[in-house]
């Protein structure tokens, strides 16, 4: 190897070599927290030790007979879907289509909560 190629390369070796003792011995230089800003850190701490977790979701529990109607809901809607379903394939469009599946979607949410079915 010529000798201009080596000493960068002994450079950076006795650089690397030197840079950890150096570091060691220079002191971290900062700026103090203020009082106020410290104070505020500490009750923030505080606070957020002393906060309750979340309470479980109450849930109520359906009568029988508000299972049978959202039932008996789910079932007029499944119903007037597949009508319009059969319409659809001639070419018209219920506009209330849209309604009736989100509501259907809505209803079977509700009896899958109510009969705690996962």
């Amino acid at each position: 190897m010529t000798t201009h190629l080596l000493r960068p390369i002994i450079v950076l070796i006795i650089t690397a070599a030197v840079a950890p003792a150096s570091m060691q011995a220079l002191p971290q230089a900062g700026q103090p927290i203020p009082p106020g800003r410290r104070a505020a850190n500490d009750a923030t701490r505080r606070a957020e030790q002393q906060v309750e977790p979340p309470a479980a979701p109450v849930t109520q529990q359906a009568t029988a007979t508000e299972v049978v109607q959202h039932s008996n809901e789910l079932l007029s809607l499944a119903q007037e879907v597949h009508a319009d379903a059969e319409r659809a394939t001639q070419g018209v469009i219920a506009k209330d289509l849209k309604d009736k599946l989100k509501r259907i979607e809505k209803l079977s949410k509700r009896l899958r909560d109510e009969l705690a079915l996962q």
